[in-house]
């Protein structure tokens, strides 16, 4: 399964918290199930806890601590060839960033899940692997 940086932080940040996203990177610990992403991943999540630090949602322990346990957490980062995302950053109208996620789970040919309902809303009716976090349901 390939996962966003806001699903991530809908799990870390305090005033971001989703609880299908807290169930998510439990089954990932639990290992129920693999949780993979693209190289930009830990830039994203670097710059949404700086973000968040700057503007004083968290403070600096707080701020490093989210990011020692992203770290920890160890999700299989994979990389991308030069412009394999802008097909579909074309066809939806999206960032290459964004696109970045679509193209490695359509490569793999796995789900992709994400806590950006924007995200979801533009591409969900076409690309049905796409879900969005608050639709995620534990394998249990």
């Amino acid at each position: 399964m390939i996962v966003d940086a806001s699903v991530l932080l809908n799990a870390f940040l305090p005033d971001e918290l989703h609880p299908n996203a807290l169930k998510l990177v439990r089954e990932y610990v639990s290992g129920r199930v693999r949780l993979k992403a693209p190289t930009l991943l830990p830039y994203e999540l670097s710059n949404a806890v700086w973000q968040a630090e700057r503007r004083g949602r968290i403070n600096r322990d707080q701020a490093d601590r989210t990011i020692e346990s992203f770290a920890s957490l160890d999700i299989e980062i994979i990389p991308q060839a030069w412009g394999e995302m802008l097909p579909l950053a074309r066809q939806f109208d999206r960032s290459a960033y964004d696109a970045a996620y679509l193209t490695l789970a359509e490569r793999l040919g796995e789900q992709f899940v994400t806590g950006d309902l924007r995200l979801y809303n533009a591409v969900h009716p076409a690309l049905d692997w796409v879900l969005w976090v608050g639709d995620y349901s534990p394998t249990e």
